[in-house]
């Protein structure tokens, strides 16, 4: 850094006798010099190969550390349970019997193929007023589970859902590096990320948390377009200061993508609207009329099918815990702010609940969010749609603590943690790097751990995970605020948090300032 300061990146890497790279020549755009997995320039007709070579190599990593997933089992009477086997029920019914009604697999049992516990599956739905009984979730997790079920049941479905995940990271490398312009350190993040635990359990777990992440990256990787609108001079390729590039086609993919994350859930509607403006912002007059008449027919249809269907917006009325109320009653019901705040911090700090805690490696994202705050287009567009969520799991989300294993309420926006890790990866020296190796290796190891305490029964990811026994686990508990008791402790360990979490945050805002030419425009 020393004799550069204040100085852009590229007059950095022309004063070391390189040519840095444009983010546009990473996976597609205009012919040009693109960095290998090991940083070198090489021309754009060799980058291909590599780079689909290495997303490749990424999926197959991940799809094999996934399958280990298998078999690990949710609750000691059930291999799932929550949420889960409503999921399948509804598939089952809808291979069965053609519909949603799930009477007649309650009558038969049929759900014992996938569901082990002795005492059966219980109701989680009230019959609705013509006597059907419907699962209180969205279907579309529900029809995209049909192929895996057809073929191989229960394993069927986990090994569909795991190879779905391995995609997801996988589309978010390409992602990344596009973004960042740097294939090695997209490739490191993006794996780091894809073997935290979180990611590690909710890859076969049976939740439309990691097919709407899949729907997500879709729409953002069509949003990015592969470079097409780079800017001159070797600009972001996704900045909302040049010309719009997003036509009809790659707008109808976005729509597509945006429509399916809505039918896993609605509670995806954030991130829908979200990711819609920034579409409506960065189309041609063209794809804008393909959103607008996408959107309009796709709400339609939502709308119809649930009114007439659940009889209202969501499905969540025939719920047992909320049957009869109005979609207005159960918004009004699930929104706290009073209660909740602590979570903004406990989702990662919490000893048993925070994805920090399972994977410390994901910490060092949070300062990384000064970056994308400071870049326009897909860097702050996917700030915002990691906020929007956070706020979500903070304020509107039940529980910070269910039935469920940590992170499942952040899972949805969890592969876009890769960003900000391989941005700081990018501008850190050695310490940097040799940091993110460190925490990125405890992360794998407790994954690891938990992975051979489930198999061997000695937790389970929806009960008592947080009872793993493992000292890479276990040695640093005493770190973490346990938001279960307001304690002297809990506040102690709250404050030196918050505090170094501002520390970090101000000397990432001071280097990312120093980096930027004096020229520029504040954005």
């Amino acid at each position: 850094m020393s004799g550069t300061r204040g100085r852009p990146a590229g007059h950095r890497a022309a004063a070391a006798g390189t040519t840095r790279t444009p983010a546009a020549a990473v996976g597609a755009g205009p012919a040009g010099p693109a960095r290998s997995l090991l940083g070198r320039q090489e021309p754009r007709a060799r980058w291909r190969p590599r780079a689909w070579a290495a997303a490749a190599v990424l999926f197959a990593m991940l799809a094999v550390a996934y399958a280990c997933s298998i078999d690990i089992r949710a609750s000691r009477g059930a291999a799932i349970t929550g949420d889960e086997p409503f999921y399948l029920l509804t598939t089952q019914s809808l291979l069965e019997d053609g519909d949603l009604d799930l009477r007649q697999q309650y009558e038969r049992e049929s759900y014992r193929v996938f569901f082990d516990h002795p005492d059966g599956l219980w109701l989680q739905s009230v019959p609705a007023a013509d006597g059907r009984l419907l699962s209180p979730h969205n279907p579309g997790l529900s029809v995209l589970l049909i192929p895996g079920f057809a073929l191989a049941g229960l394993r069927g479905v986990q090994v569909e859902l795991l190879l779905l995940a391995a995609l997801t990271f996988t589309l978010t490398y390409v992602l990344v590096a596009r973004v960042t312009g740097e294939a090695l350190w997209s490739w490191l993040a993006t794996l780091a990320v894809g073997l935290s635990a979180t990611a590690f359990i909710y890859s076969t777990e049976i939740y439309p948390e990691v097919p709407a992440a899949l729907a997500l990256v879709l729409a953002l990787l069509a949003l990015e377009g592969g470079g097409a609108g780079a800017a001159p001079g070797g600009g972001p390729p996704f900045d909302t200061g040049h010309a719009p590039v997003l036509g009809p086609g790659r707008a109808l993919a976005v729509a597509g993508a945006l429509t399916a994350m809505m039918w896993l859930g609605v509670k995806y509607a954030p991130l829908v609207v979200l990711a819609g403006l920034a579409a409506l912002r960065r189309a041609r007059p063209a794809g804008r009329w393909v959103l607008v008449a996408a959107g309009v027919l796709s709400g339609a249809v939502y709308v119809w099918f649930h009114v007439v269907t659940f009889g209202g917006l969501t499905p969540y009325s025939v719920n047992v815990v909320y049957a009869g109320d109005s979609t207005v009653e159960l918004v009004g019901e699930h929104l706290d702010f009073a209660t909740r705040f602590y979570r903004l911090w406990g989702l990662y700090i919490d000893e048993r609940f925070g994805v920090g805690r399972w994977a410390p490696v994901l910490l060092l994202a949070v300062p990384g969010f000064v970056w994308l705050a400071r870049r326009p287009g897909l860097p702050r567009l996917a700030l915002a749609l990691m906020g929007a969520q956070h706020l979500m799991a903070t304020f509107v989300a039940i529980t910070m603590m269910g039935w469920w294993f940590p992170g499942r309420t952040l899972m949805t926006v969890l592969p876009l943690y890769a960003l900000p890790l391989a941005r700081l990866l990018q501008e850190s020296g050695w310490r940097g790097r040799a940091l993110f190796g460190a925490l990125a290796t405890w992360s794998l190891a407790i994954t690891a751990a938990l992975a051979r305490a489930g198999h061997a029964g000695e937790i389970t990811v929806a009960v008592d995970p947080f009872e793993l026994r493992a000292p890479v686990f276990r040695a640093a508990a005493v770190l973490f605020p346990n938001y279960t008791a307001w304690t002297p402790e809990t506040y102690g360990l709250t404050a030196a948090w918050l505090v170094a979490g501002a520390l970090a945050l101000w000397r990432v805002r001071r280097r990312v300032k120093d980096q930027e030419p004096r020229s520029a425009p504040r954005n």
